[in-house]
């Protein structure tokens, strides 16, 4: 069995933290929000845990990827502004995939922020809430779908390639031009992505100014999904032999903080989980904010939420059996 350690707050936990693994350069992976969200991870915890790093002679910088979808963290001059606007100030921060997520090193067939490969260590700080397709957003999401460069995350989420919307295309062009890939033409005053040329690197999605360049988004099952994070999660993890994994269950939401609107927590706050094994975390969380919760969380959508653990226990990951310590 992993051990997790659970307690009120993060002091507890930055005390019973075992450092001596940390190499010199440190990634602490985070989620700055949406803009409109005003419940995701407080700045402010996440400044204690910067600041103790760097208290031990380390470099330590935040880092994130681009999304997929047009929103405040399409690109990263956007994506800066917005964690800045959320109040990550005075830290270094590191959008791993270049500014229109077009950088990206693959590891086993997963499209990965080319940047991960400047850090030697890796500390992943996850604020756990709902997700309408994955089920939950716990430490697995937070590396395997968070690290996935903007190719990556389309990789995950669909089966098929980036389309059009006639409706709202008016033939700009601007896709056109910065398709390497040379796949779109604009016949009729409508951009035609050109599926055999396509690369799925959704740079497409990125840049178009009227959201015209959209993703199937049902073109993926539930299952499909877990089971694609949980192996863009080995990816990231293969390269970092010593994790260290803080799980953060207050203000927990329905939805994610990908939701650009303002939520209201569905519950009362549970704690902070320390662990070195990504899945007893996730575990170990799940069963605590369904305990708290008496199984509300467990109804807020009907994805099996359990699978997430399923395949990324069969990826050896970690195990689903823990000891939780209170501190």
């Amino acid at each position: 069995m992993s051990n997790v350690y659970i307690a009120k707050n993060i002091e507890k936990i930055l005390k019973n933290i075992d450092y001596s693994k940390l190499g010199d350069k440190v990634a602490i992976k985070v989620h700055f929000g949406e803009k409109g969200c005003v419940t995701h991870i407080d700045p402010l915890l996440v400044k204690k845990i910067y600041k103790k790093i760097e208290s031990l002679g380390k470099q330590v910088t935040l880092i994130e990827c681009n999304v997929l979808y047009k929103g405040s963290r399409t690109n990263t001059t956007d994506h800066l502004k917005t964690a800045k606007n959320h109040g990550f100030t005075d830290m270094n921060i590191d959008i791993l995939d270049g500014e229109n997520g077009e950088k990206f090193t693959e590891i086993n067939g997963c499209k990965i922020g080319a940047g991960i490969k400047e850090y030697d260590s890796l500390i992943v700080l996850s604020h756990f809430k709902g997700h309408s397709m994955a089920g939950f957003g716990g430490a697995i999401k937070n590396v395997g779908m968070g690290l996935g460069s903007r190719a990556g995350k389309l990789h995950m989420h669909s089966q098929v390639k980036p389309s059009i919307d006639k409706e709202k295309c008016v033939g700009c062009g601007i896709c056109a031009k910065n398709c390497n890939a040379k796949a779109i033409d604009i016949i009729d005053k409508i951009a035609v992505i050109n599926q055999e040329k396509c690369e799925g690197c959704a740079m497409c999605i990125a840049v178009c100014p009227k959201e015209a360049a959209t993703v199937a988004w049902g073109g993926i099952t539930n299952d499909y999904l877990q089971e694609k994070i949980a192996q863009y999660t080995k990816a990231v993890l293969n390269l970092f032999p010593n994790p260290i994994f803080i799980n953060i269950l207050e203000k927990i939401t329905k939805q994610c903080d990908c939701m650009g609107s303002k939520q209201k927590p569905m519950m009362d706050d549970v704690g902070i989980l320390y662990s070195n094994d990504i899945v007893a975390i996730d575990k170990a969380s799940l069963d605590l904010v369904n305990e708290f919760s008496k199984n509300k969380f467990n109804k807020i959508n009907d994805v099996n939420k359990e699978n997430q653990l399923t395949f990324a226990k069969k990826l050896k990951l970690g195990e689903t059996s823990y000891n939780l310590i209170k501190l």
